[in-house]
């Protein structure tokens, strides 16, 4: 199904129980799609959950956002997509990216009822000195932009993610993730459980524990030998803490 959200083409997919209540929004990470929780989504199906998902701008099927789109204007997508559908709660699950999405929906509005961050970004990383001599680096060469270094030369510079995108995704990816959530997290109300790999090196542990000491009422999993994608490397016991949780 698509419909157009704060003036994108978003694809989106709805699947309801027999009631048409107990909803669950999920919320994939930068690169991915609709399909990403795709083995959760079965899941809650069939212990008679309703399932809302979509593409972000940029992903899967929706279309590419403008330059100048923010994480606000991903936002606005998902509030604009519940007053659609007519939804005035939902259970959240959300992974990377998609946790800076449900952060500020669970921070700003009241449609959040219970959030579920899956190795979410939105915390300034630890000052690096490796990562501040490469970024002055960069900036230095784009600046002079002297003969003979090209853009595959500089392209080096940018995470995986970066580099994947198309040009016109460049600037919105560099919006995003330097906008630090830090002083949202104690505005989130909704009872929160924190899942996340020991192991992630995109995500790091340490955003786990800031997460669980700066939203009240929250709670945090951890798995050992998991990385960024711990809801994929211990798959069955992700969905038994979410079934726990949600019930």
């Amino acid at each position: 199904m698509k419909q157009v959200f704060n003036g994108i083409n978003i694809n989106f997919r709805v699947q309801k129980n027999q009631n048409g209540d107990n909803f669950v929004l999920l919320l994939h990470g930068w690169g991915g799609n609709l399909n990403s929780f795709r083995g959760l989504e079965d899941y809650l199906l069939q212990n008679n959950y309703s399932i809302i998902n979509l593409d972000f701008p940029g992903f899967g099927a929706s279309d590419l956002p403008p330059e100048n789109y923010n994480l606000d204007d991903y936002v606005k997508i998902v509030v604009e997509m519940l007053k659609f559908l007519n939804i005035s709660k939902t259970d959240v699950v959300c992974h990377s990216f998609g946790g800076r999405v449900a952060i500020k929906l669970a921070s700003l509005t009241t449609l959040v009822n219970r959030l579920i961050l899956v190795d979410s970004a939105g915390l300034k990383p630890k000052f690096s000195f490796k990562r501040y001599f490469k970024q002055k680096k960069y900036k230095f060469l784009k600046w002079t932009n002297t003969k003979g270094i090209t853009k595959k030369d500089l392209s080096k510079y940018g995470s995986d993610d970066y580099r994947a995108l198309p040009e016109q995704m460049k600037p919105v990816f560099c919006r995003v993730v330097n906008e630090d959530l830090t002083c949202l997290l104690p505005k989130i109300s909704a009872d929160t459980l924190i899942i996340w790999g020991k192991k992630d090196e995109v995500t790091p542990f340490y955003m786990a524990k800031k997460f669980n000491k700066k939203i009240k009422n929250s709670g945090l999993v951890t798995f050992e030998d998991a990385g960024h994608f711990c809801y994929l490397k211990n798959h069955d016991k992700f969905l038994l803490i979410i079934k726990s949780f949600l019930s």
